[in-house]
């Protein structure tokens, strides 16, 4: 095996074990994205996606962690044009956390 090669299933290694960990899909965390922005509080954004999919495996605890921002997606896991809005509302999610921050120490 080449360094190509194992550098390539070290990625595929890493993005199955952080889906995994995740444990919730690529659109939910856009939704929770979408939602932070719109200033939805965590506990609405959890029983809202509770409600739409009562199988998840999502906690309020990992719904407070996302909806800073902290949470990649894998370009494999969406469209090209999907993943882009993607990347583009993260920045917003964390742009609005960076001026709240900023609003706090003032």
């Amino acid at each position: 095996m080449d360094k190509i090669q194992y550098n390539e299933k070290k990625q595929e290694r890493r993005e199955k074990k952080r889906k995994e960990k995740r444990s919730i899909e690529a659109e939910e965390v856009i939704f929770i994205f979408e939602k932070v922005l719109e200033e939805w509080k965590t506990i609405k954004i959890f029983n809202t996606l509770i409600q739409k999919n009562p199988n998840s495996f999502i906690d309020k605890k990992k719904v407070e962690t996302i909806s800073k921002g902290n949470c990649k997606i894998f370009p494999s896991e969406l469209s090209e044009e999907r993943y882009k809005y993607y990347c583009e509302i993260r920045e917003k999610v964390y742009s609005y956390w960076s001026s709240k921050k900023d609003k706090l120490h003032l």
